[in-house]
């Protein structure tokens, strides 16, 4: 039975099975059920459905095992959440089109995301065999117009890995049984988001796609930031104690940081229109860590603030008025303690906003670049 479900739901993703968003969903579920996860409650599946398929164990992960590259493969592509919401058009009455892409995303990513770090152990040879290219960056000599587009499928591709890692966290407070990307592929990662932030005045103008790769840039930041922080919340494995394994987590979140600042701030040296622009997905990012009670937020106001506010006569008033929020909101933690981490419903709420703005984007670039997409 469960290499037929297997199979159902693997005919489903290439769009050669009419299956409802429900029972779709609900197959994901069969499958993270075996493997020890779950999926998070939305409007399509609710919470009684998901319990009823919970603790029991299928061997539907068994079957599974050989597809994973599959799994990478429709996540890592920007044109399946298009071909889905027109393959569900004509086979069902989708009641849920506009967030039913990102929750099948977000689960085949925790799938996928458990079974990397499942087989990652100390060698990491699960990541290398999944992600070949994730300790590659394109060296300098390299970065033409080629290297920016695989640049950045690679950075959507983790940053939903990274969004089902992180879903599995906010569902199991404390679980360390979901960290699919090892925390020393943060620089080699920071290189990638580099050849973006650097390619981005000249390669924008190619397509609506490229056009979009500064969002895609600035979104995994923002994941990669808050992974790095659950990191250093959850017990470790590792043989080293509790506060070395933390202290290693949040200084990984900061190297990131330190190795990318550069680049943005070249980006923000050509014009006044990359200025708003970059300012824009800065004052965003700052928003985000800040409504999850980042820890590494807090160390990085300093820099960041500084950086904004040399530029405040190029910014618009409402994204002055949003930056005086910012500030308004670090001097209250100030008075009130530092962070402490973002609580489990807060978590689970900025997951959802994400989940579905990366959803949002990819539908509009596909159906920008190809008006008509072959079925």
């Amino acid at each position: 039975m469960s290499r037929i479900v297997v199979l159902e739901l693997l005919q489903a993703l290439k769009f050669k099975s009419p299956l409802p968003d429900t029972n779709l969903l609900l197959l994901v579920q069969f499958v993270c059920a075996d493997i020890g996860t779950r999926l998070a409650e939305s409007t399509i599946i609710q919470k009684h459905m998901i319990s009823t398929l919970q603790g029991c164990t299928t061997a539907a992960m068994e079957c599974m095992r050989q597809y994973i590259s599959e799994l990478l493969d429709f996540i890592a592509d920007m044109h399946t959440l298009t071909k889905l919401k027109s393959h569900m058009k004509a086979c069902c009455q989708p009641l849920h089109e506009d967030t039913f892409g990102g929750n099948l995303k977000v689960g085949l990513a925790q799938v996928a995301a458990m079974e990397i770090s499942k087989g990652n152990h100390r060698d990491n040879k699960a990541v290398v065999r999944y992600l070949p290219w994730l300790y590659h960056p394109p060296s300098t000599m390299q970065q033409g117009p080629k290297e920016f587009i695989e640049c950045v499928s690679h950075i959507r591709q983790l940053s939903w890995l990274l969004l089902g890692s992180l879903t599995h966290c906010a569902l199991h407070q404390g679980s360390t049984s979901c960290m699919p990307i090892p925390l020393d592929a943060g620089s080699h990662i920071a290189d990638h988001l580099i050849v973006i932030l650097i390619g981005f005045p000249e390669q924008s103008k190619t397509s609506v796609l490229h056009m979009c790769s500064l969002f895609h840039a600035f979104m995994f930041a923002q994941l990669w930031t808050i992974y790095c922080e659950q990191a250093a919340a959850a017990p470790s494995l590792q043989n080293q104690n509790q506060t070395e394994f933390s202290s290693s987590a949040i200084l990984t979140g900061l190297e990131f940081w330190s190795r990318v600042t550069p680049s943005i701030l070249q980006l923000m040296a050509h014009n006044k229109v990359m200025v708003e622009m970059v300012c824009l997905h800065v004052i965003s990012l700052m928003e985000a860590l800040q409504e999850c009670n980042s820890t590494i937020f807090v160390k990085l106001i300093p820099m960041w603030l500084p950086m904004i506010q040399s530029n405040l006569k190029h910014l618009s008033a409402g994204l002055q008025l949003r930056l005086q929020a910012i500030q308004n909101r670090v001097n209250h933690q100030c008075l009130q303690g530092q962070a402490s981490g973002a609580p489990p419903f807060a978590l689970r709420k900025w997951l959802q906003c994400t989940q579905f703005k990366m959803a949002q984007v990819e539908i509009q670039s596909s159906e920008a670049a190809s008006q008509f997409y072959p079925m």
